[in-house]
């Protein structure tokens, strides 16, 4: 959060896209639909079951970078987007 505050718009925007590029994949995102949308038991299962029992390493993992997949900010400026 804090390294957050000083990071341009597009490194932010760099930064969603790799956390959420990640989350998607893993098995709380789905049990959060699960628990609030399709059960409406608002009862999840979360793997692991506690925020003090993720691993370090896991919360890097959401950060790191993507490669080649990794998002890039459009270019706006660019001659294909004039639409006068």
């Amino acid at each position: 959060m804090r390294t957050g505050a000083g990071l341009s718009f597009d490194a932010c925007m760099q930064t969603e896209f790799r956390i959420v590029s990640r989350i998607v994949h893993g098995h709380d995102f789905y049990e959060g639909v699960r628990a609030v949308i399709v059960d409406k038991d608002n009862a999840p299962r979360w793997r692991p079951a506690t925020l003090a029992q993720v691993p370090d390493e896991e919360i890097e993992r959401h950060f790191a970078p993507l490669g080649n997949d990794d998002w890039v900010a459009p270019n706006l400026d660019g001659p294909n987007l004039d639409r006068a």
